[in-house]
């Protein structure tokens, strides 16, 4: 990931690295970055969403036994 000032860096970077993903973070500052860099940073983020959620479900009893589960997807589907 790289941070730029300027159109003209943009434009550098971009003719240097070809396809690029441009956004403006949170910090309000505007970041360049490869598509395989884009890529990679969704999906660690969408797993730690996703993981943080479990362990939310986990804490607050909203979990079911597996048993339970297969069980039940045995007799609506015929498994």
């Amino acid at each position: 990931m790289q941070q730029v000032t300027s159109l003209q860096e943009i434009e550098t970077v971009i003719s240097q690295n070809g396809e690029m993903v441009i956004y403006k973070n949170d910090k309000n500052k505007v970041i360049v970055m490869s598509m395989e860099e884009y890529r990679n940073n969704i999906l660690d983020n969408e797993t730690e969403e996703k993981l943080l959620k479990s362990e939310d479900d986990i804490e607050k009893g909203r979990t079911r036994k597996a048993t339970e589960v297969i069980k039940e997807l045995r007799t609506k589907y015929g498994f």
